[in-house]
């Protein structure tokens, strides 16, 4: 019969399962392969716990610990299933299927549909993925530190206990923390834009809605929604259309060069990891600027972010109207914005080629529209004739 291990430490809300098991192991003053062994496991280099744990390990796992089965598997990825992702395992339309039901800047019928191989939301297409920690968790806690099954993932900025910016840390893979105090930074409080939108995600991860100003939202629903928005902002220029103003705003808003710098479009999942935390705080900024009135989405669930209507305010009473808080631009300063795009993206470059293109295709004509963007700084030496 299989016996309860005599002392462990408990989990702690939203704890990754590796960082449990280097504790569990840690107290015996043994490896976690050897505490796997003990299971009746053996992990390798392709063993990814806090994304699936093998088949098996969960139920031994509660047997030893006295932890539910549930507990422990809100611990990987895999346990927040469907909620956070639709599958553990991914699909052809996957990518399709979780961006494309839902609409918050740009409307519905901008967005192409886009297959992404081997795609699952929010986790990172290769195993060695970046790890962030909390400096004042690490400064509260002694080693080995636990550590938050999030912050392998560009979900979250900043630590939902102490509200302070994730930082990289140098441990090695599986210490999940600095190597040593003294080379921890300083706790840096993060912006409350960014604390809103963290606070929501753990919400929603801890009790499975989120309470919007004027709505509560299921948890499912929220990180579609964010990964949504996120979408939004990376879209190219032909993606965004005249909705384009807005996702530039955001960006401007946020001191970020427009979609973090790509080159061209890429899923959130596959970029640096200062890249993906750029593109979270312009989600962030545009939901700061939805709920302001700032921003006026055009997206059907662009509404979720209106704020509270004013008690103060009669509504039997004819109220003045505001100004709305964008003007569209001229011609003169929309074709000003592309060219500028173009000279600096090689794929907004390559889009306005094929717009000024579209309709006459003679050698003549488009040897003229190389010449013009040749003199205007926009450089087409990867583009055929």
């Amino acid at each position: 019969m299989t016996s309860r291990w005599p002392a462990h430490p408990r989990p702690i809300v939203g704890e990754a399962l590796t960082s449990w098991l280097y504790r569990i192991a840690h107290r015996y003053t043994i490896t976690i392969d050897d505490l796997a062994f003990d299971l009746g496991h053996c992990f390798t280099r392709d063993t990814d716990l806090d994304l699936h744990p093998p088949e098996g390990l969960v139920e031994q796992l509660a047997v030893r610990t006295g932890v539910s089965t549930e507990r422990i598997r809100s611990m990987s990825i895999s346990g927040y299933t469907p909620w956070l992702l639709d599958d553990i395992a991914p699909g052809p339309d996957t990518f399709t299927t979780y961006t494309r039901q839902l609409a918050v800047l740009l409307p519905e019928r901008n967005l192409r549909r886009r297959t992404v191989d081997s795609w699952r939301a929010w986790v990172p297409l290769t195993i060695d993925r970046h790890y962030r920690s909390c400096p004042q968790c690490a400064i509260d806690s002694v080693p080995p530190r636990p550590y938050l099954v999030t912050w392998s993932l560009p979900l979250m900025l900043s630590c939902p206990f102490h509200h302070c910016w994730l930082e990289r840390h140098d441990g090695p893979p599986g210490y999940y923390a600095w190597r040593e105090l003294s080379s921890v930074p300083e706790p840096q409080e993060a912006p409350p834009a960014i604390g809103r939108m963290d606070n929501r995600t753990w919400q929603a991860l801890i009790t499975g809605f989120v309470d919007l100003p004027r709505h509560h939202i299921h948890a499912g629903v929220w990180f579609r929604l964010l990964r949504t928005l996120i979408d939004e902002l990376g879209a190219t220029m032909s993606d965004c259309g005249a909705a384009q103003r807005l996702t530039r705003k955001v960006w401007e808003q946020s001191g970020h060069r427009i979609r973090a710098g790509q080159a061209k479009w890429q899923p959130i999942e596959t970029l640096t990891p200062k890249k993906q935390e750029q593109t979270l705080e312009a989600a962030a900024v545009a939901m700061s600027l939805l709920e302001n009135g700032n921003l006026i989405g055009q997206g059907r669930e662009a509404g979720l972010f209106l704020p509270e209507p004013d008690a103060s305010i009669d509504p039997r009473e004819p109220q003045p109207r505001e100004a709305p808080a964008w003007q569209p631009k001229s011609l003169g300063q929309a074709l000003h914005d592309a060219v500028e795009e173009a000279k600096a993206n090689p794929d907004s470059a390559r889009q306005l080629f094929d717009f000024m293109t579209l309709y006459r295709r003679d050698d003549e004509y488009i040897e003229q529209v190389r010449t013009n963007f040749a003199e205007l700084g926009i450089y087409l030496d990867d583009l055929s004739h």
